[in-house]
C-alpha cells in the first residue's frame, strides 16, 4: 500500500514539473506575427528638386544606390550645366551662317532676342546657337589660321622684293606706250611668276604706283621707264616692288 502511494506521489510530482516548464516557455514565446522586420542597411531619404521653370520634382535617394532620376532625366541633386548661350536680359548668343541685312555678316557672333532667333534666324537657316566654349575654340582655331596666313604672306613679300620684274609693251619712238599698263595687267603678269593661287587672296592688290620721281600715279602707266609698286598681301603685310616698263621690239 505504501508502495502504491509512493508511486502515485512520484507521478504527480513529474506532472507538476512538466506543467511549470511548459508555462515558463509559453510566457517567453512571442509569435512571429509581432516581430518587427529588420531595417535595411541602406538609409532612404525623401527629397525634392526645383527646376529652373519652377516645377517641383519628387524623388528619393538611397545610400549606396544610384540616385533616382527626376523629370527630363535630370539626376536629383546633380548640378545642372549652365546654358552659356543665354546672356543678360534673356538674349541668346548665336553665330550667323550667312549675311542677314541689318543684323550682320556670316561668321559674326551676336546676341539677339529669343523670339527673333526662333521666328527668323532659325527658320531661315541664318544662324545657330553657340556656347562660350565653342566661341573660345573657334577663336583659337582662327588665331592659328591667321598665324599661318601671315607666315605665308611674309614669305611672298620676301620673294617679291627680291625679284626683278618687267613688262614689255609696244611704244612709239618717244617712249609713249600704245595702250596703258594698269594694275590688272600688272597683277596678271605677277601671278605667272608664282605658284597658282599664291596671289589670289581678296586682300592681295596693288595699293599705289609711283614713277621714277616718286610721284604717285592717278592713272595707268603710259610711258616706258622705272616704277615702284606697293602691293598689299595681308592686313599689316605689304611688299614694295620695282617695275620696269620697256618698249617691245
Amino acid at each position: 500500500m505504501s508502495y502504491y502511494y509512493s508511486f502515485s506521489f512520484l507521478v504527480l510530482s513529474m506532472l507538476a514539473s512538466a506543467t511549470m516548464i511548459s508555462a515558463s516557455d509559453s510566457s517567453s514565446y512571442t509569435s512571429s506575427a509581432f516581430i518587427q522586420a529588420a531595417s535595411p542597411n541602406n538609409s532612404i531619404t525623401k527629397s525634392v528638386i526645383k527646376t529652373k521653370a519652377g516645377r517641383i520634382i519628387a524623388g528619393r535617394q538611397v545610400a549606396g544606390v544610384h540616385p533616382s532620376f527626376g523629370q527630363d532625366g535630370v539626376t536629383l541633386f546633380a548640378k545642372k550645366k549652365k546654358d552659356t548661350t543665354v546672356g543678360k536680359g534673356g538674349k541668346v548668343q548665336v553665330k550667323l551662317v550667312k549675311h542677314v541685312a541689318g543684323t550682320g555678316q556670316a561668321g559674326d557672333i551676336i546676341m539677339v532676342a529669343p523670339a527673333f532667333f526662333t521666328n527668323k534666324l532659325q527658320k531661315t537657316g541664318s544662324a545657330i546657337r553657340i556656347t562660350d566654349e565653342e566661341v573660345a575654340k573657334e577663336a583659337e582655331k582662327q588665331a592659328s589660321h591667321e598665324k599661318e596666313l601671315k607666315a605665308n604672306a611674309s614669305d611672298v613679300k620676301h620673294k617679291l622684293e627680291e625679284m626683278k620684274f618687267s613688262i614689255t609693251k609696244k611704244a612709239g619712238p618717244d617712249g609713249h606706250l600704245f595702250g596703258g599698263v594698269g594694275m590688272k595687267l600688272i597683277m596678271t603678269e605677277l601671278k605667272k611668276e608664282f605658284p597658282q593661287g599664291c596671289l589670289d587672296g581678296k586682300q592681295v592688290k596693288i595699293t599705289q604706283i609711283k614713277d621714277g620721281d616718286g610721284k604717285k600715279l592717278q592713272h595707268d602707266i603710259k610711258e616706258v621707264g622705272a616704277y615702284s609698286l606697293t602691293i598689299s598681301l595681308l592686313k599689316g603685310v605689304a611688299a614694295n616692288l620695282d617695275l620696269s616698263v620697256m618698249a617691245k621690239e
